[in-house]
């Protein structure tokens, strides 16, 4: 044994201060062989419900084989990357599939992305090969090698090979625990987003995690061995995995299209007409589905687990989910970077809202200072994650990779630990509350993304000569994105629809403010907090006043929703562009919800394509 001083500075203090999740046994069986044995033992039973198909696990099983030989057969090998960009159908999850199948590892790319966003992915991805359609593929640039899933040709060359399990044979070498599985993209702060490279060791750990943790507790809760499972999140969203790892265990995954899933009202007759046991989701959008009745006692079904990740919840929330006594609800917390999940609290453990007590099996957490040595409790530090989850770095960033992927000083050689960025300190209960951010980086609508991605892109404009972004909560709950520009000529407008083609929805600011220069600190540096709120207000005497119930109305439920007033400067014509005064896609969902309570049914897309009171008001004028 070393001796005390040998040992590295701090150690003395880390056995008081660390958080170390139980040690558990990691088996070494690749996931398809796991899913392998549940379709063996389970070919009949429902495994995919689509919005364009349904599978039994043999019938899934099948096709996934024979879409990893298609891909064996055009020269994918191991660890190479193929992209997955697809619509939201059951050929997504067959290619996910198919592609830890053959061996390779997976890229979801974000069919709802940007033109320029999603090429500039795939130039840094390189990818093998990209699994798409022929539509896709047509806007694309020739130079990355296509299958289009939906050629008849090649679906039929595909249908013709064999669907027996894939033999190690027919690899270009055997599955290994250290392989790459996927690769996720998130926002980076040089305006580059950066792939995270996570194998599948982790992955494996993630579900005996979850079997503990997760799996377990929701069927002992509701009493049955299988659950249906709703996947409502992003599939390029590192969110998408829980619910896919329902299907090695035999569990029924209901992949719910993107309308509905978006839509708070139609999710919530989704998941009661098909009576879902299981949802995870964001607490943002949770608040919304309960507002939308999923907790109604008079519902003929209710939903009996609820986990929600990807931003914090408040305590209102917190206290609102704790007191369903026929609900299960648990806090997800973790990066992408750690492999999805960290921690696991269940709710009506803790009294108040927590990131847990403990971390998953086969995790360590550290809350340390700016030194890197153990705060104390109560004292605020950074929170740095290691163990079985910890991924292997970035895609192609080995300066990024080592300043985030560290040395982890009280584990043998070799160990590292993940810098998280997330504050926390531990509670006197001995739990970790989150307490914000160490860096520019925010949460908005569950998901992550670096405010110097977003300045990065405006800062591209031929006419921007500074920016800045910030994440804005002027009136409670109304958290908006918000760039200020200086620059000669610029235009908001311009600069809203210039990031708009690079940015992906949620990154786009609601506001762009022009200023004739950004205001400094006496030290000179950027003084966040001494830029302006941005108006959201129409110009002085333009627009007309609303002429119709539908419009009053909606003028009525816009002004609710972005938290503006109704008798002032800032008060809402029928004219008014509901995105261009500061709506977002939350707050799209907020409208839809506040409408139909009204008696108004909208859609979400409805919103989208009719941005104004007066053409909403005509669009739905039969219904008022």
């Amino acid at each position: 044994m070393a001796s005390e001083d040998a040992r590295p500075a701090g150690t003395a203090d880390i056995a008081a201060h660390a958080f170390t999740g139980p040690v558990r046994p990691v088996p070494g069986t690749p996931l398809p062989e796991l899913l392998g044995a549940v379709a063996e033992g389970r070919a009949d039973a429902t495994a995919l419900v689509a919005p364009d198909a349904t599978y039994t696990y043999g019938a899934l099983h099948a096709r996934v084989q024979r879409l990893a030989r298609r891909l064996l057969a055009e020269g994918v090998g191991a660890e190479d990357l193929v992209a997955v960009l697809l619509p939201r159908t059951a050929d997504s999850v067959v290619a996910l599939l198919a592609v830890l199948t053959a061996g390779a590892t997976y890229v979801p790319v974000d069919s709802g992305y940007p033109h320029q966003r999603i090429t500039g992915m795939l130039a840094d991805a390189r990818p093998r090969l990209l699994l798409t359609t022929r539509d896709f593929a047509a806007r694309l640039a020739p130079g990355v090698p296509a299958l289009c899933l939906d050629d008849p040709g090649s679906a039929a060359a595909t249908d013709a090979l064999p669907c027996d399990p894939v033999a190690d044979a027919e690899r270009t070498r055997p599955l290994r625990p250290h392989d790459a599985a996927y690769v996720l993209f998130t926002s980076g702060s040089t305006g580059r987003p950066k792939g995270v490279v996570v194998e599948h060791r982790s992955l494996m750990n993630l579900i005996v995690s979850h079997r503990e943790l997760f799996f377990g507790p929701a069927t002992r809760h509701l009493g049955r061995e299988r659950l249906r499972v709703a996947h409502t999140a992003a599939l390029s969203f590192d969110a998408a995995w829980d619910p896919v790892l329902w299907l090695f265990e035999g569990h029924e995954l209901h992949l719910v299209d993107d309308d509905v899933r978006r839509d708070p009202a139609l999710l919530v007759t989704y998941i009661t007409e098909h009576r879902v046991d299981v949802v995870e989701t964001t607490p943002t959008l949770a608040e919304q589905l309960d507002r939308g009745g999923l907790f109604d006692t008079g519902l003929p079904h209710r939903l009996g687990v609820l986990a929600l990740g990807g931003e914090a919840i408040g305590p209102v929330q917190w206290d609102r989910l704790r007191a369903l006594p026929h609900l299960l609800a648990l806090n997800l917390y973790g990066p992408s970077e750690c492999t999805v999940d960290a921690f696991v609290a269940p709710l009506a453990e803790h009294p108040s809202p927590t990131i847990g007590r403990r971390p998953v099996p086969n995790t360590r957490a550290y809350v340390l200072d700016a030194q890197g040595e153990p705060c104390a409790p109560g004292e605020t530090g950074e929170l740095h994650l290691a163990g079985a989850g910890v991924a292997r770095g970035y895609l192609g960033r080995p300066d990024l990779t080592a300043e985030l992927f560290v040395p982890d000083p009280w584990q043998p050689d070799g160990a590292r630990m993940y810098c998280t960025g997330d504050l926390v300190r531990q509670s006197p209960d001995g739990t970790l509350v989150f307490v914000g951010r160490a860096d520019h980086q925010v949460k908005l609508h569950g998901q992550r993304l670096e405010l110097s991605e977003v300045e990065q892109v405006l800062l591209g404009h031929a006419r921007v000569a500074q920016c800045a972004v910030l994440l804005r909560e002027d009136s409670p709950g109304a958290r908006r994105l918000v760039a200020y520009a200086v620059g000669e000529g610029c235009v908001p407008e311009e600069l809203r629809a210039y990031a708009a083609e690079s940015l992906a929805a949620y990154m786009v600011p609601s506001a762009v403010v022009v200023l004739d220069a950004l205001p400094l600190s006496p030290n000179g540096k950027l003084d966040r907090s001494a830029l302006p709120a941005p108006g959201f207000g129409a110009p002085a005497g333009c627009g007309r006043e609303p002429s119709t119930p539908a419009e009053k109305l909606l003028c009525r439920l816009f002004a609710d929703v972005l938290g503006l007033g109704d008798a002032d400067i800032d008060g809402i014509g029928p004219e008014d562009d509901f995105f261009l005064r500061g709506g977002d896609s939350m707050g799209a969902i907020r409208l839809v919800a506040a409408a139909r309570e009204e008696g108004l049914t909208l859609r979400l897309q409805d919103v989208f394509e009719h941005r104004t009171a007066e053409t909403l008001a005509a669009f739905a004028a039969d219904q008022l």
